[in-house]
């Protein structure tokens, strides 16, 4: 049985757990620091991390944002040891049945078979992949833009607001101000 067990601050008993997961499944441009991740567990409610427990271990953790018009799965993850036995299938699944809007995800490009399978996992619970280009920000504003692909369990939500979608992860999750656009 998995359980989602809230993570408020960094003081939480499974935090440490849970940063040590997220730093070894995410290379460091695609990730906040300790520090980042704790100003934004203290300083934003749309922000929500919980820890995946599966028989009372814990097994994951999956981080979101509760925007007013969509749901962005902003990272998520599942210990090796639990891999392989639909507890990653089984997050996604229960947190499309909690959430009643869209819900957008960033993914690298199909550039490798890791990649492609990560893509082929989404699709697989519903999600498609938007043919919009999309850069992902630096957390740490220094670093350069990243290439991803965007997904979304509403295709046509996502295609008619992807601007929007693109405008809102920028200046709230990743408070980067685009540049002018040429004309």
């Amino acid at each position: 049985m998995l359980n989602f067990l809230k993570i408020d601050n960094v003081y939480d008993e499974m935090f440490e757990g849970v940063f040590s997961l997220y730093t070894e499944s995410f290379p460091k441009e695609e990730r906040r620091s300790w520090a980042a991740l704790e100003n934004v567990l203290n300083s934003d409610k749309r922000f929500n991390l919980f820890a995946l427990f599966c028989e009372n271990n814990f097994a994951g953790f999956i981080a979101y944002w509760k925007f007013e018009h969509f749901y962005f799965l902003e990272h998520f993850a599942i210990l090796p040891a639990y891999q392989n036995k639909n507890l990653g299938s089984e997050t996604i699944t229960t947190l499309l049945a909690q959430v009643n809007l869209p819900v957008v995800l960033e993914a690298e490009p199909p550039k490798n078979i890791e990649a492609e399978r990560r893509i082929h996992f989404y699709e697989r619970l519903g999600f498609s992949v938007m043919t919009d280009f999309y850069m992902q920000p630096p957390y740490d504003n220094h670093s350069f833009l990243i290439p991803m692909i965007i997904m979304c369990n509403d295709f046509h939500y996502a295609k008619r607001h992807f601007n929007a979608i693109r405008d809102t992860l920028y200046s709230e999750v990743y408070h980067y101000k685009k540049e002018a656009e040429e004309e």
